[in-house]
């Protein structure tokens, strides 16, 4: 006799766009999982939201959804500096958590995640690590076929310049860094599987919102191996 698999419980930590628009739509397609419930600090808001993608259950806080016992997963698509002290509530919940890129903002933040209980899964939202065509090319630069990779080139830009804009507050953990930086640093470690011995940058800031709306970056992975990459919040919109 078959065992019969329960599906996984998502809620999902805010009404953010990424979630609204891409991550939840996706949840609803799998086979072992479903969206059980959505949480906003405005109760309205995550009715409607509820209501609007036919998820059962909303909740007028956070630590509402974090503690129903029905929930067994999270997805945390809040503001960069709201990542780490909402994944550790639901880790410390019992919750495994999905959190969206960067997970944190500096190795303090990476410190303060390890005290997550060893009983979740605490996953940062970066396909490059989990998408076919990803472990495809990783898979093609393992073999050799291409020949040794020795270097990684990329740029990703878009042009932003909303002062209400969360991208573009310092405070939040905006900047082109943090938002679309973190892209070609995990594909090169990704690629390379390694870590960089030594990185150069030159960064340039918007004088107004004090966030680094420029940054050319190079980095070295040892045995003549380099990454390097172009990033902006103000430039026309590009990726490659």
């Amino acid at each position: 006799m078959g065992v019969t698999k329960r599906k996984i419980n998502w809620g999902i930590l805010s009404t953010a766009k990424i979630g609204l628009e891409k991550v939840i739509p996706a949840i609803q397609k799998s086979s072992s999982s479903n969206v059980l419930g959505i949480a906003s600090r405005n109760a309205g808001r995550s009715a409607r939201a509820a209501n609007d993608l036919g998820i059962q259950k909303s909740y007028a806080s956070y630590e509402a959804l974090i503690a129903d016992p029905e929930i067994d997963a999270i997805y945390n698509p809040l503001p960069n500096h709201m990542h780490v002290d909402w994944t550790l509530a639901a880790a410390r919940a019992g919750k495994h958590v999905l959190c969206e890129k960067p997970i944190g903002l500096n190795t303090d933040d990476a410190r303060r995640l390890l005290q997550c209980p060893d009983n979740v899964l605490i996953a940062e939202a970066f396909m490059v690590r989990y998408h076919p065509q990803w472990l495809r090319v990783r898979d093609l630069v393992r073999s050799g076929e291409l020949g040794e990779v020795r270097a990684i080139q990329a740029a990703f830009s878009y042009f932003n310049t909303d002062g209400s804009d969360i991208r573009n507050r310092p405070d939040a953990g905006g900047g082109a860094m943090m938002d679309i930086g973190c892209y070609p640093i995990t594909a090169g470690r990704f690629l390379f599987e390694n870590e960089p011995v030594q990185v150069m940058a030159l960064i340039d800031r918007d004088p107004e919102f004090k966030t680094d709306r420029m940054a050319s970056v190079v980095a070295d992975f040892g045995r003549g191996r380099q990454l390097s990459f172009v990033v902006s919040t103000q430039l026309c919109p590009y990726q490659t």
